[in-house]
Formats: C-alpha cells, sequence, structure tokens
C-alpha cells in the first residue's frame, strides 16, 4: 500500500513538472508571435507534404474542376496550369487581371516562381492576343514584364516562368491550402484603402473566382509595416478572411528546408482600384462585393450583419486627428463649426440621441458596435467617412463634399466634388445624401497659404441646408 502511494505521488509530481516546463516554454514561444504564427501554419493549419517521392491527389488538385487522365502516360508527370478573369484578348491589360494557378512552385534558389509544361513538341498556346495572335510565353512580345499586379493601380508586376520540365518529385515542399500573393498599397496609413482596397481584395477575388478556403495564407510580398492600423488589420479583419496569420513571404519560404516551395492553388492579381477618379468612374456590378466582405468582418467581430435599430441615433464624426494632416494645420478635411452643429443637433431633434465620436480613439470592433445602432452618420468626406459601409440597412450618411478649385479627377473648377463617391455611390444599403460645397463660403482652409480645396480645407455646415437633409432622412426612414 505505502508502494502504491508513492508511485501515485511520482506520478503526480511528473504531471506538475511537465506542465510548469509546458508553461514556460508557451511563455517563451509567445514572445515571438510571428515566429509562432510560421510554426502554428507550418504544424496544424496548412496541409504540407514535405517529400522526395511525388504522390500526388487528383481529388485535392482539382477537387472542384474536371480531372481526367486521358493523355498522361506517367502518373506521376504533372504540370502547371492556370486561369484567368479580365482581358483575356489584350495581355498586356495586366493591371487587372486576376488569376488562379495550380501546381506552381517557387524556386528558392533563382528567387523565380516556376510555370511547370510538358517538353513536346508542339506547345500549346497560353494567351490568345487580338493583335497578336496566340502566344506561347508569358513574356514574349510584352511591354512590361508582367502577367498580373500584385498591388492595386498596377504597381507591382508578377509573372511566372515557364520551365520545359514536370513538376518537381525531390527536395520540394507541397502546400495544399490556398495562398494569395499580394502587395498592400495604403494599407499601412489609411484605413478605409486597406479595409475596401488592399485586404478587400482578397475577399473579393476568392469570391470573383468561386474560391472558399478558410485555411487560406496571405503572403505579403514586403515586409509587414508595424503600424497601428495594420495590428488592426491583424486582430479585427484578417481573421474575417482566414485562420491562418498575413505572413511576410520571403520570411515563409525561408521556414520550408528544401529547394522548392510548391502551390497547389496559388491566387494572384486582382487587386481593385476603387476610390481615384477618372480611372473608377463608378463601381457597377462590386455591390455584391463590397457587402458580402462587409458582412464577413461585422460577423467575425460577432455582430449580426443584418441588424437593425429600433429607435433612431445619430453619430457626428468629431476628425480630430488625420496622418495626413499638415504640421502645424488647425484640422485636416474636417466639419469646420463641429460645436455649432452638435448644438443644432441636440437642440433640433432633443427626442433623439446624439453622438460626436472620434473613431480613431474606439477599438474597430467598438467602432462596428456604434455604427450598426446608427441610424444617421455625418460625417466629412476622406477615409475616415469609409466607416459608412458598416451602416445597418436603411441607414441614412450625410457625406461633405469639397469644392473644385484645382480640376481634377474627372471634375471641373467650380463643382462640388464627392470624394469618395465613385465608391459609397455602390454601398446598396444605405442611402448617401451629399452634403455639396458651393463656393468659398462654404469651407475655410485649414492652414494659411492653402489653395487646394479638396485637399486642405474644412466644411463650414449651413443649418438650414443640414436640417433638410436630417428631415429627408427621417421622412424616409418612417414607419
Amino acid at each position: 500500500m505505502a508502494n502504491h502511494d508513492f508511485i501515485l505521488k511520482k506520478q503526480l509530481c511528473l504531471v506538475i513538472v511537465s506542465i510548469t516546463i509546458g508553461a514556460f516554454a508557451f511563455s517563451l514561444i509567445s514572445n515571438n508571435s510571428f515566429k509562432l504564427d510560421l510554426l502554428v501554419l507550418q504544424k496544424r493549419n496548412i496541409s504540407i507534404s514535405n517529400t522526395s517521392t511525388l504522390k500526388l491527389s487528383k481529388n485535392i488538385t482539382f477537387s472542384a474542376e474536371i480531372g481526367i487522365s486521358y493523355l498522361r502516360q506517367n502518373e506521376n508527370q504533372y504540370s502547371s496550369k492556370f486561369r484567368c478573369t479580365g482581358d483575356e484578348n489584350v495581355i498586356d491589360a495586366w493591371k487587372d487581371r486576376l488569376c488562379v494557378f495550380y501546381n506552381t512552385c517557387y524556386n528558392k534558389n533563382t528567387n523565380q516562381f516556376y510555370y511547370f509544361r510538358f517538353a513536346q513538341n508542339k506547345p500549346k498556346p497560353l494567351f490568345y492576343d487580338s493583335a497578336k495572335g496566340m502566344l506561347y510565353d508569358f513574356n514574349i512580345y510584352r511591354k512590361h514584364n508582367a502577367f498580373v499586379s500584385l498591388s492595386s493601380g498596377g504597381q507591382t508586376p508578377w509573372v511566372p516562368v515557364i520551365v520545359n520540365q514536370t513538376y518537381p518529385t525531390k527536395n520540394f515542399t507541397r502546400l495544399h491550402s490556398l495562398h494569395s500573393l499580394m502587395k498592400t498599397r495604403y494599407a499601412a496609413g489609411n484605413l478605409g484603402h486597406g479595409l475596401w482596397e488592399d485586404l478587400g481584395s482578397i475577399a473579393y477575388s476568392m469570391e470573383r473566382m468561386n474560391i472558399v478556403d478558410r485555411k487560406l495564407v496571405i503572403m505579403h510580398l514586403d515586409e509587414i509595416a508595424n503600424t497601428t492600423l495594420f495590428r488592426t488589420y491583424h486582430q479585427y479583419v484578417i481573421p474575417a478572411l482566414t485562420e491562418n496569420p498575413m505572413v511576410e513571404f520571403k520570411a515563409y519560404m525561408k521556414s520550408f528546408n528544401t529547394e522548392y516551395v510548391c502551390f497547389d492553388t496559388l491566387i494572384v492579381g486582382g487587386q481593385l482600384s476603387v476610390f481615384p477618379k477618372p480611372q473608377i468612374k463608378e463601381n457597377h456590378g462590386r455591390e455584391a462585393l463590397f457587402y458580402n466582405w462587409r458582412s464577413k468582418i461585422i460577423e467575425y467581430n460577432g455582430f449580426n450583419p443584418k441588424f437593425v435599430p429600433k429607435k433612431h441615433h445619430i453619430i457626428i464624426t468629431n476628425k480630430s486627428h488625420s496622418i495626413a494632416a499638415r504640421p502645424g494645420s488647425k484640422r485636416h478635411r474636417a466639419i469646420a463649426n463641429l460645436q455649432e452643429v452638435e448644438k443644432f443637433v441636440r437642440n433640433t431633434y432633443p427626442n433623439i440621441s446624439t453622438e460626436v465620436v472620434e473613431w480613431h480613439a474606439i477599438p474597430f470592433d467598438k467602432q462596428i458596435e456604434k455604427i450598426l445602432h446608427t441610424t444617421i452618420l455625418i460625417t466629412p468626406c476622406g477615409g475616415v467617412s469609409l466607416i459608412l459601409p458598416m451602416l445597418p440597412h436603411g441607414a441614412h450618411a450625410i457625406v461633405m463634399d469639397y469644392y473644385v478649385t484645382d480640376p481634377d479627377h474627372g471634375l471641373l473648377l467650380g463643382q462640388t466634388g464627392s470624394m469618395e463617391g465613385a465608391f459609397l455611390n455602390h454601398i446598396s444599403h444605405v442611402r448617401k445624401q451629399y452634403y455639396q460645397i458651393y463656393g468659398p463660403k462654404d469651407y475655410e482652409f485649414d492652414f494659411p497659404g492653402a489653395n487646394n480645396a479638396r485637399e486642405a480645407a474644412s466644411i463650414i455646415v449651413d443649418m438650414t441646408r443640414l436640417q433638410l437633409l436630417i428631415d429627408k432622412a427621417l421622412e424616409e426612414m418612417e414607419l
């Protein structure tokens, strides 16, 4: 009996020691989140083959497409394939092209993506150009060394290299999960561009190509910026796309101990520009993409995308902070007479709760919660207005225009310009009212010497006109 008690005590001590060591090890790993992310990716979330023998599973490679063996004599011979959406008749129209590549590999020795083609006497065409005819290479007769762009606006050209050999049979790592290779353009400093262009484009691309994979790995071509906004994306936005963290491409490739890192499915391109005029006059046909992305973000953060408030609530945006503000300026594209506006709204609509909000001072999930309970949003233009898509169904947004002092973006001198109109006009579940600007009496410059009212002026709101717009919103939301 005594011997039995001794054995039990010994086992208990071993358990306690194991738990202590485990906890200590976990604390050490937790101090390096990026390395932990890679460890998690490799050992749990991503399906990986690391082998010297090629044994591909047909139902994984083309699980949702036709796959019938007919021409291949050797069952271990595999080639690359791709499909695209966009202009498939003009090879130089690469900036807006979106493609999915199958069975491609990154060669770590050459730093190139390989597209494997069977060595054959009669190569098959890859592209059908209206002027150049059938093309057999991604690079021949090209003005640009590009087939797609990894960032919006065509800022980051990308093209694979064709090799006349079959898929590697040794010294390779095979990644089964969907991977996306991209580069953010404005996300580090602008929430609107980050949400609706850089990261939004990943959601749009999967929907456009009919691909769903919660194990998606987003590979950022460059180093990931260590900014407050990127930390917001990592916590509140990227998890709406995938269970995996965003990784830096170079570090991710180095984490594998093989010459080749191969991708069953790689999605590239499709980085949409949704704001700039005159290139983007409107976003016709993209309404469902914007709405579905908005809903994914809301749902991930624990709220119902279809929530509709039962009582009115007005939020007035106080744009008290902007990274684009010039040093020494009073403000940047804000509401110049904000206190007067707040006082007027509270006095004119005493039975409606009214709140002035500084969005940058609130965690993103709390921003979503506030905006979902809002029926009327009064906001300056610019990035701060791009919280608007999170409004509930049937809500109204009163968005400040700007006065055109410098003809640009498809607008003429003296017109009233809606800065994000090309995007906001296609947020179809929200009713937009643009507070138009008719002349110098409607705005004041943010600093001495400024002369461009689009970039450096704040709006002086006229209460009579504001009341007209609020009354219109209340009337349209009447049961």
